[in-house]
């Protein structure tokens, strides 16, 4: 009996905590500069809501939302449905888009795990029912200039890279709404 416990309760942690990167080579001592001043570009994918190219993290003059995910995390693959909530949310008082106040960009990890065709990310993504940018982030360059080490991790950054916001492992569509207007309040002042 107390194998059973300690397995759904072993179960239970592992699915609250997102998916933590593996590697124990990381230099993150916790001391993460999240004010970058150089932008990541990032290839977006042409798939429902996203169009193909680039764009960068961060980008003058807007907020973005950031929701760094892997593919292969069901953490992940959950808190899409809560970010295509909170963008919806925030399309009713802002402008919401590439070329809007508001960025919502999902950006998938290929660097620390298998990498898949622009046109397996394109269907994966019409079965995630994602509307809205998604972008990869090849190199890793993204995930470590913001100290991503666990995903689902979702961040408001202003234009000048700065982040206003922070989750790591999922949260509710209404939090990530006021992890946004916390970014516009500040970049308004």
């Amino acid at each position: 009996m107390k194998r059973r416990v300690f397995i759904a309760g072993t179960a239970v942690l592992a699915a609250g905590s997102g998916c933590l990167e593996g590697g124990a080579d990381s230099d993150d001592d916790g001391n993460s500069d999240e004010s970058n001043e150089s932008a990541v570009e990032l290839t977006t994918v042409d798939a429902p809501g996203s169009e193909g190219g680039t764009i960068d993290v961060p980008s003058r003059g807007q907020i973005q939302l950031v929701n760094c995910i892997r593919i292969t995390c069901p953490t992940s693959r959950a808190m899409l449905s809560r970010v295509g909530e909170a963008r919806e949310e925030l399309a009713t008082a802002r402008e919401v888009g590439p070329d809007g106040d508001v960025h919502v960009v999902s950006v998938v990890d290929e660097y620390s795990g298998s990498a898949s065709s622009p046109s397996e990310l394109s269907d994966w993504w019409a079965q995630q029912d994602g509307d809205w940018t998604l972008a990869v982030d090849e190199d890793g360059a993204l995930f470590e200039d913001y100290g991503v080490t666990g995903t689902p991790t979702t961040l408001a950054v202003d234009g000048t890279g700065e982040v206003h916001w922070r989750d790591e492992g999922g949260t509710t569509a209404n939090n990530l709404v006021n992890g946004v207007e916390t970014a516009l309040e500040a970049s308004d002042s």
